[in-house]
């Protein structure tokens, strides 16, 4: 029977991702462990909706639950519900779990200054936490420059135990800058080593496109703000995949026009990866939005189309974060007549998932195909795995 002393002493090692197998693999007929391990099991499969009803019940029932509070903050961290995250980690005392999610909530938000704070607190804590390293060249990037937030990854990549997708990013980071020896560091580090290729060959996919330097962000919330910036061709502002509403509030701040929102609210509609179909559901909630953003619920192909012959013209900016193949090519090929030069295409999940070239890449380079259209890459975050091109004709 599960041990709630291996727990406990899971927890206090810090060593998250092993209590929660331990958790799902032992046999228990206690109810609260019982729900414990539903939640485990759901946050390891990616549903972090189903993962929050289930530690929610466990925090009802057993407030005292080994880890509880760090497997609550995860679980709402990964359902886009960032506020609900720092207010766990608020209110209960403070591990190295609940500072990374808060953290990572805090960069999802938009606050870098915080987000760094937050990790360099968990530096001090242990100099040798790689993940701690790593996500702060994020908050770095925005604050200091590239340079520094290159020293962070190179601090994480030295850490035992790193995680090696970390020499991907350096090769990467070295790739954008042109470096002399950015091919070396791949063929070192990267090119023998699967897991560690996608952002390098995402970002290689990239170059050509790049006739000069893109724009680094390590924020998602700065990378939208900068897309719209550079979007002066007069049109729609289009969301597709709004969630919790995270960047869409982004964009409704910032275009200074009305904004649409596109989202079934139900989940993906088919498996990715390794996450099942329904997973990034919000139960059919709709999440709040600034007064000059309209939401439409249903399925891409139900919703766009008649909402195309009731707004005519051009789009100024869309916003695809639909994550998966099938609907990022239904956008983009009802979005065909509207698209036109200066319009700026931001994808979230364009580049550094390991099915990249099978997802919203593979979308738009069909996209780019059937249509001859030329673009170039304006803007990239590697830490989100988003960039943001312009159609120039």
């Amino acid at each position: 029977m599960m041990s709630l002393d291996d727990l406990h002493d899971l927890a206090r090692q810090g060593r998250f991702d092993a209590l929660l197998r331990t958790a799902i693999r032992v046999q228990t007929d206690d109810p609260v462990r019982q729900r414990f391990q539903q939640g485990a099991a759901a946050l390891k499969r990616n549903d972090a909706f189903a993962a929050v009803a289930a530690f929610e019940d466990v925090a009802t029932l057993d407030p005292a639950f080994p880890a509880l509070w760090d497997a609550l903050a995860s679980a709402y961290r990964r359902d886009a519900r960032y506020e609900d995250c720092v207010a766990v980690a608020n209110r209960v005392a403070p591990t190295r779990q609940l500072r990374y999610e808060t953290a990572m909530s805090l960069l999802a938000q938009g606050d870098a200054a915080e987000a760094l704070a937050v990790l360099e607190a968990n530096l001090a804590e242990d100099p040798d936490h790689a993940a701690s390293w790593f996500t702060s060249h994020a908050p770095v990037l925005e604050l200091h420059g590239v340079d520094a937030a290159r020293e962070r990854l190179d601090r994480a990549t030295a850490c035992a135990g790193a995680n090696g997708k970390y020499e991907g990013f350096r090769a990467a980071y070295a790739l954008l800058a042109g470096e002399s020896g950015a091919h070396e560091l791949v063929r070192t580090h990267v090119a023998a080593h699967p897991a560690r290729r996608a952002l390098v060959d995402g970002v290689s996919a990239l170059l050509p496109h790049c006739p000069q330097p893109p724009r680094l962000f390590g924020l998602s919330a700065s990378l939208l703000r900068y897309a719209l910036a550079q979007a002066e061709q007069p049109g729609l502002v289009l969301e597709f995949g709004v969630r919790r509403g995270t960047s869409i509030t982004v964009i409704g701040h910032a275009a200074g026009q009305p904004v649409h929102g596109f989202d079934s609210f139900e989940g993906l509609p088919v498996s990715w990866g390794s996450a099942p179909a329904g997973v990034l559901t919000t139960g059919l909630n709709l999440p709040p939005v600034p007064a000059n953003v309209t939401l439409h619920a249903g399925w891409f192909d139900d919703t766009l189309p008649p909402f195309l012959t009731a707004h005519p013209g051009p789009v100024r900016l869309v916003n695809v974060d639909s994550d998966i193949y099938s609907s990022a090519r239904t956008v983009l090929t009802a979005l065909i007549p509207r698209i036109q030069p200066g319009t700026v295409l931001v994808f979230d999940e364009f580049i550094g998932n390991r099915s990249w070239a099978e997802d919203e890449y593979k979308a738009f380079a069909e996209y780019v195909a059937s249509t001859g259209v030329r673009w170039r890459v304006l803007a990239l975050a590697p830490f989100t795995k988003q960039v943001a091109v312009v159609i120039e004709g």
